[in-house]
């Protein structure tokens, strides 16, 4: 019988009969406790001897299935941990250290042809313009073309001059970026009055000889547009550009020759033939201190000379789309404008011949200033 615990007793209320090893140890004589073997190894009393060596190698084996089970759970929650832990560190791999700036996109090339903006009307005589009348000479016309590097962003907020010490700032509605008939920067305008570019001080010291070029495009079928220019609070000193007045339209160069900005002593030197619209031009003014003359060159041509008495000497900034006059800021630009350069000495015209040959970028000598170049 049992007494409930799974231990067996005799009849003589657990006294150990004859024959049997003592309680509590293995029949077979290993020595190994009892209460590790099976309950089932037990014999009932008076039943057959059972082979207590067969049942403990069966408990061992049961006992080592277990171990082997163990370990080998062990050592696949062990690789299942380094499974995913691999994928964490190739996800990761994959994946940007931080959060990812939206990349830019390409920005769409700007065109000149830019809102429309309120022109003068033309009149029969100049008013409101510092715009004058002479006879015209010969010149000869063409477009000149070169592969120039990539436009700057028109984000920017200044032009930087090849030497970098003649910064030009921006206005508000100048743009810097491409033009039709161009691969290079351009500083594109509207006729706007806050589409200009200004350096910080004079760069022209008009007392002496020197030379100012560009390359331009103008979009305005009337009024009069300053290329490039400097003066002071009153009146420009010099002014490169077009000149438009009732049937007048004229590429111009003109310099002040008194003091007190009036337009009787202005002088000028005009293009022979109309100043167009939606054509590439290349414009060259030029001032010889020896001789006392102004020259006016179109696309590399000399147009007309005029005798000067000199130049009004003044301290304001140089002018890049715009002109001073009578203590107002006039003749904004409307179009686009590259390549403009300034030299300290009158360029003799072969000079000015190989600058309308290369484009309008390289005349040969270096410029004491230039802004818009490849």
């Amino acid at each position: 019988m049992s007494d409930g615990g799974g231990t067996a007793h005799n009849g003589s209320g657990g006294i150990p009969g004859p024959g049997s090893p003592p309680h509590g140890t293995d029949p077979a004589g290993t020595g190994r406790p009892a209460y590790l073997l099976p309950a089932v190894g037990i014999a009932p009393p008076g039943g057959p001897t059972p082979d207590w060596a067969a049942l403990a190698e069966a408990n061992e084996r049961q006992h080592r299935r277990r171990r082997l089970l163990m370990t080998g759970g062990a050592v696949a929650g062990v690789l299942a941990v380094a499974g995913i832990v691999t994928t964490a560190l190739l996800l990761r791999q994959d994946a940007p250290d931080g959060p990812r700036a939206a990349e830019p996109t390409a920005a769409a090339t700007l065109a000149v042809d830019g809102p429309p903006s309120a022109v003068p009307s033309a009149s029969a005589a100049p008013s409101g313009s510092p715009s004058g009348s002479a006879p015209a000479s010969p010149s000869t016309t063409g477009s000149p073309s070169a592969t120039r590097s990539a436009a700057p962003s028109a984000a920017q907020t200044r032009l930087d001059d090849v030497r970098g010490t003649r910064p030009a700032s921006l206005g508000p509605a100048a743009a810097v970026g491409t033009a039709p008939g161009r691969t290079g920067p351009a500083l594109l305008l509207h006729g706007s009055a806050d589409g200009w570019a200004q350096t910080s001080a004079a760069v022209v010291d008009t007392s002496k000889s020197f030379t100012v070029s560009a390359v331009v495009r103008n979009n305005a079928a009337t009024g009069a547009r300053a290329v490039v220019s400097q003066g002071t609070g009153s009146y420009y000193s010099f002014y490169l550009g077009r000149d438009y007045w009732g049937s007048h339209n004229q590429w111009v160069f003109k310099v002040q020759t008194a003091a007190g900005g009036e337009d009787s002593t202005s002088r000028q030197a005009f293009s022979t033939g109309q100043a167009t619209t939606g054509q590439w031009v290349m414009l060259t003014g030029m001032y010889d201190a020896g001789s006392k003359q102004i020259r006016l060159y179109v696309n590399g041509a000399l147009a007309q000379t005029t005798s000067v008495s000199g130049i009004w000497q003044t301290t304001g900034p140089l002018q890049i789309g715009r002109t001073r006059w009578k203590n107002t800021w006039t003749d904004h630009w409307d179009g686009a404008l590259t390549d403009v350069q300034i030299w300290n000495q009158a360029l003799p015209a072969e000079r000015v011949s190989q600058l309308w040959n290369t484009g309008g970028t390289n005349a040969g000598t270096q410029p004491t200033a230039g802004w818009l170049l490849p």
